[in-house]
């Protein structure tokens, strides 16, 4: 009998554990970020309960909107190409869909990169890069040496609201509002893109929450003049991801950790931030650490029973804690493909399940189903 040959797929997939006493419950929606297009919501049980289908490979993720309809943020295959890792994380194209996958809205951006979300408006709120000039790319600190994009260029963050007809009505830029001296790259990454943003969404009072990997800091936005509120920093993160506001204030974050300063283990941990000092609500790490650790991607949700549903997005495991930190719910995606594009990098080899992130839904969150 022939031995699978990739560890992860070897090791099992699909439901792994589930306590229904105190899971939350409901339904989980995922996007292989290797897929063709096909988005996937599973029950409780782990057994599936609904595809989309879309003709676009994912370009990060997709998330469920009020009344049941989807937003995807899908890769543009026929966009620019600024620098190999850019053909792995760009998106480009944004769609709302129907159940039955219709698109009922579509507007792409060619310089999109990584998050997308809906303001509570209905437009759109996009990282994009532009090229900084050559007097700003000198400023930008940190990085490996030499690692700029062809030409010497650096690209910088910005976000942009955008309509559904592709209007951008408001514009920030990291570079017009973050000084690069006090926002370095971490020495392990390349000086290509700066700060590396990987995170955008809406707070409760209209601000913006942008969280960059690349610095390992994540920062509160001011969306009357562009300032910046508060700023969380390596001293707490490390290359974090889904940076977002709860109810009451606090943030909760994916704390990746692969270069970690107080520690050589890297392992990944939740976060639950007061964002005005940093310090810790809530936490939760495996035990021993490195048992729970996601080098990129990834995500946390809080749930409305006070659970925690945590996408360790690198190894496509998907799972719920309870505020002790007990697992109550374990799901392998069940689906491994390879990058078309950007197969040359270290993280692009060979067949993964890996997801960007992930979602939990209760079932009045999906009329249609």
């Amino acid at each position: 009998m022939s031995v699978d040959q990739n560890t992860l797929r070897r090791r099992g997939t699909g439901l792994r554990a589930h306590d229904p006493r105190r899971s939350f419950g409901g339904y989980t929606l995922y996007t292989p970020i290797t897929g063709d297009g096909r988005i996937h919501l599973v029950g409780i049980d782990g057994e599936p309960a609904h595809t989309w289908n879309s003709p676009h490979p994912p370009g990060r993720q997709a998330q469920l909107l009020p009344g049941g309809t989807l937003f995807y943020a899908a890769k543009d295959t026929g966009g620019p190409s600024l620098f190999p890792i850019w053909d792995v994380y760009h998106g480009g194209i944004f769609q709302e869909l129907a159940p039955d996958s219709t698109v009922l809205r579509e507007v792409r951006h060619p310089f999109h990169h990584h998050d997308a979300s809906v303001l509570r408006n209905g437009n759109l709120l996009i990282t994009v890069v532009e090229p900084l000039s050559p007097a700003d790319a000198a400023r930008i600190r940190g990085g490996i040496p030499g690692s700029e994009a062809p030409g010497g260029v650096i690209y910088g963050d910005v976000v942009y609201e955008l309509t559904w007809e592709g209007e951008t009505v408001w514009r920030w830029a990291a570079i017009e509002h973050l000084d690069p001296e006090e926002v370095p790259l971490n020495p392990h990454f390349a000086r290509e893109h700066w700060p590396m943003a990987n995170t955008v969404n809406e707070l409760a009072d209209g601000g913006i929450v942008v969280g960059f990997r690349s610095a390992s800091t994540t920062v509160a936005v001011d969306r009357a003049d562009g300032s910046v509120r508060w700023r969380i920093g390596p001293d707490v993160l490390a290359q974090q991801h889904h940076p977002h506001e709860l109810p009451g204030g606090n943030i909760l974050v994916f704390d990746n950790g692969t270069y970690r300063d107080t520690t050589s283990v890297p392992y990944s941990r939740v976060l639950e931030l007061d964002p005005t000092t940093g310090e810790q609500v809530w936490s939760y790490e495996d035990n021993p650490p490195q048992n729970f650790y996601s080098p990129y991607m990834s995500s946390a949700q809080r749930l409305p029973n006070g659970n925690t549903f945590i996408a360790e997005g690198s190894f496509g495991r998907l799972f719920e804690v309870t505020p002790e930190g007990d697992v109550v719910w374990e799901f392998v995606v069940p689906e491994f493909g390879s990058f078309s594009r950007g197969t040359g990098l270290e993280s692009s080899r060979g067949a993964q399940n890996s997801v960007f992130r992930a979602y939990r839904y209760g079932a009045e969150q999906i009329p249609w189903l």
